[in-house]
């Protein structure tokens, strides 16, 4: 998944919800130039940043970073990048009970890498 295509997906969540760049950018902060080079993929878009228009223009995460190809094609390899953003997406809707397990167990699997000392 490159900027470009993440960038596609940006500008098409903004057109189907009837957006101007100079809109989306002033609802998640940025300069509508710095919108315009996200849409290009020319600028870097960090995860804040993505989560924010996901949640401007009410798509989940996955929308973004899920390959274009895939959406009629899916392919099993799935990047480091992308499983994060994905498993970001998935806590987001956890109550904080249920973050505490995961908290738990990504404890017990240090633990179990360490040589469970």
């Amino acid at each position: 998944m490159s900027f470009r295509d993440i960038g596609m997906k940006i500008q098409a969540a903004r057109e189907e919800k009837g957006l101007s760049q100079e809109q989306l950018a002033r609802l998640v902060g940025c300069s509508q130039s710095a919108l315009s080079n996200y849409e290009k993929g020319k600028r870097r878009l960090y995860l804040s940043q993505l989560e924010k228009m996901a949640e401007v223009l009410d798509k989940p995460l996955e929308y973004f970073v899920e390959s274009l190809s895939s959406q009629h094609h899916p392919q099993p390899a799935i990047d480091r990048n992308e499983r994060f953003v994905k498993l970001v997406n998935h806590l987001s809707r956890l109550s904080d009970e249920e973050i505490n397990e995961v908290m738990k167990y990504i404890s017990y699997l240090e633990w179990k890498r360490s040589g469970g000392d």
